[in-house]
C-alpha cells in the first residue's frame, strides 16, 4: 500500500463521521491541556520566584557571618579574606540601630551601611528610584515599610527628600556596654525605595559610616569570586577561617529541585485527566474497528496485507493522538492566558504588580505533543493486531 493511500485511508474518518473523530481529538486534547496547563504554571511559579533572587554578579558571591561569638569579622579578616586566591572583592554590611526624622516625624529603623558594590553582589535592587553609587554622597535607601513606619502611601512623596539620621551604637568601655548615641550633621537623601514590606530598614554608605564612627565589627559580608568555579575553593577556605557561609547558587539549586518536584505533582494531576481521555480514545478505535469488520473482509479479499491493516490503524490513532496534542496545546495556552489576565487584573485592583504565572517551554511543548502521539500509538495497537489478525471469510460474513 502506498504511503498517499494509507494517509488518504487513515483521514477518511474525518469524512465519514467527522462528529464522533473530533469529539475523540477534542477528548484526548483535553487531558493535554490539563498537564500543560498545570505544569506551565509551575514552570511559571519557578521563574516568577527565581526572577527576583538571579543576578549575575550574586551568582559569583558568598554570604560569610562569623560561626560563634568568639569570631569575630572585623577589618583585619575582610582583608585576610580578600587575599585568598581567586577572591574579586569582599563588601562588609555593618548593622546598627538608627532613627530616621522625616518631616519631624521620628522613627526607628535598622541602619545598614554598605558600599555600592555590595548591591550587586548580593541581587539588591529597587523598585522607585535607583541605588546610590560610589561617587554619591549622602545618599540613603530605605524599604517600603519605612513608608508604612511614617504613614505613607505614595512612594513618589518622598523620593528626593532630605531626612536626619541618628546611629545608635553599642560600644564596650571597660567592660561596660555603652549606648553611644551618634547624631550624623548632615543630612541625607532618599534616593531609593527597595521592596520589602517586612523589615524597617536603611542603606547608607560605609564609607561615610566610617567618618562618624568607628565600625569595630560587621554583621555579615559579601565575597564574589573570579568565577563560578572558584566558589567551592573559596568556601573552604572561608570555613576555615571558623566563618559561615551560603552562596545565592546553593539557594538556586534547592529552589529548583523543589519546583521540580511540583512541577511532577501538578503534571500527576493533570494525567488523570490525560488517562481519561486516552481511555476514551481506546474505545473509539475498539468501536471502530467492529464497524468496519466488512470492509476489512473487502479489503484483505483484494489482497491488502496484515500489516497494511495493522498500519492502517495505527496511522488513524496516532493522527488523533497528533491532533489532540496540537488542539491540546492551543487550549492549554489559551486557558493560562485567560487565567493569567484574571489573576492580573485582580491583583491591579489591589495595588499588586503584573506578572506571568505560566512560562511555555519550547522543549515542554513538544514533549507534551509527542506524548499525546504516543498515548494515540498506544490506543491504537490493540486495535491494529485486531484487524491484521482477522480471518478475511470471518469478517465477510460479520454483520
Amino acid at each position: 500500500m502506498k504511503s498517499a493511500d494509507l494517509f488518504s485511508l487513515s483521514t477518511r474518518m474525518f469524512r465519514t463521521n467527522p462528529s464522533r473523530t473530533w469529539l475523540t481529538v477534542l477528548g484526548i486534547s483535553v487531558g493535554i491541556s490539563a498537564v500543560l496547563f498545570l505544569v506551565s504554571l509551575g514552570y511559571g511559579l519557578q521563574n516568577v520566584i527565581l526572577e527576583k533572587i538571579v543576578f549575575n554578579q550574586a551568582l559569583l558571591s558568598l554570604v560569610i557571618t562569623p560561626s560563634t561569638d568568639v569570631i569575630i569579622l572585623d577589618d583585619t579578616a575582610i582583608s585576610d579574606i580578600s587575599k585568598i586566591s581567586n577572591v574579586a572583592d569582599v563588601a562588609p554590611l555593618a548593622k546598627f540601630t538608627g532613627q530616621v526624622s522625616l518631616d519631624g516625624i521620628n522613627g526607628t529603623v535598622e541602619m545598614r551601611a554598605v558600599d555600592s558594590p555590595y548591591f550587586s553582589y548580593s541581587g539588591t535592587a529597587v523598585k522607585f528610584g535607583s541605588l546610590y553609587e560610589e561617587n554619591d554622597q549622602n545618599q540613603i535607601l530605605i524599604s517600603e515599610a519605612v513608608l508604612q513606619l511614617f504613614g505613607i502611601t505614595d512612594p513618589n512623596l518622598v523620593l528626593g527628600k532630605q531626612v536626619n539620621l541618628k546611629i545608635f551604637n553599642s560600644k564596650t568601655t571597660l567592660g561596660q556596654e555603652q549606648l553611644e548615641i551618634v547624631d550624623i550633621p548632615v543630612k541625607y537623601t532618599i534616593k531609593g525605595i527597595i521592596e520589602d514590606n517586612q523589615e524597617s530598614y536603611v542603606f547608607l554608605s560605609l564609607k561615610e559610616t566610617t567618618g562618624y564612627l568607628k565600625v569595630s565589627s560587621y554583621e555579615q559580608a559579601r565575597v564574589k569570586a573570579n568565577s563560578s568555579n572558584d566558589l567551592p575553593f573559596i568556601k573552604e577556605e572561608v570555613i576555615a577561617r571558623g566563618y559561615q557561609t551560603q552562596s545565592l547558587s546553593e539557594t538556586i539549586d534547592q529552589a529548583n529541585k523543589i519546583f521540580r518536584v511540583i512541577q511532577i505533582v501538578l503534571g500527576l494531576f493533570g494525567a488523570v485527566a490525560l488517562v481519561v481521555s486516552s481511555i476514551g480514545m481506546f474505545n473509539t478505535m475498539t468501536v471502530t474497528l467492529l464497524e468496519r469488520t466488512n470492509e476489512i473482509g473487502i479489503m484483505r479479499s483484494l489482497g491488502a496485507s496484515r500489516s497494511n491493516l495493522r498500519n492502517l490503524f495505527l496511522s488513524e490513532s496516532v493522527i488523533i493522538g497528533f491532533l489532540g496534542g496540537l488542539v491540546g496545546t492551543a487550549i492549554g495556552i489559551m486557558g493560562g492566558q485567560i487565567f493569567n489576565f484574571a489573576i492580573n487584573s485582580l491583583a491591579a485592583k489591589f495595588g499588586g504588580a503584573k506578572t506571568d504565572l505560566f512560562v511555555y517551554p519550547v522543549s515542554f511543548l513538544l514533549i507534551i505533543i509527542f506524548l499525546s502521539v504516543f498515548i494515540g500509538f498506544l490506543s491504537g495497537i490493540f486495535p491494529a493486531r485486531r484487524a491484521a489478525g482477522m480471518d478475511p471469510l470471518e469478517a465477510l460474513r460479520y454483520k
